[in-house]
């Protein structure tokens, strides 16, 4: 029985890209031309659909074959997506004790919810980046010593 890829063709990353250029004059339109108080509703709609845009594009970049995908590229990834697990199960256990140690020495400190959704808004974003860079640094890395 032949092995099913659950990676996305190659296409997909020329697609993620162009989105992420599309997110980006998104929030470049929004931040020169929404910086009155008058229209603070069309600016965070337009955030919103960044947003979502960047992390479309971030999901397309990111689960797409390369031109080439051999069973190198493969091991590489499952690294890299091991490295991206520890460094974030790291940072939430680094979270966890900072939380219950500043709750513990500042009982009156009340966690500031806008905080918590920034976090929950920009997770999927670091996650997604943090492998991306970690994979393909491994990948040049790799080449670079074929090259030699």
């Amino acid at each position: 029985m032949k092995n099913k890829s659950l990676l996305m063709p190659h296409r997909c990353q020329i697609i993620g890209w162009w989105l992420l250029l599309f997110a980006f004059l998104v929030d470049v339109i929004k931040t020169i031309f929404f910086r009155d108080l008058a229209s603070m509703e069309t600016a965070g709609s337009l955030a919103r659909a960044s947003s979502i845009l960047f992390l479309v594009s971030l999901f397309f970049i990111c689960l797409s074959k390369e031109k080439v995908e051999d069973e190198m590229i493969s091991s590489l990834r499952l690294r890299a997506v091991g490295i991206t697990a520890y460094v974030f199960f790291l940072a939430f256990l680094l979270h966890s004790l900072f939380s219950v140690v500043s709750r513990l020495f500042f009982p009156a400190f009340e966690p500031n919810l806008y905080v918590y959704e920034l976090a929950l808004l920009c997770l999927p974003i670091l996650t997604a980046g943090l492998y991306y860079v970690i994979f393909r640094g491994m990948l040049w890395r790799s080449r670079k010593q074929e090259a030699l």
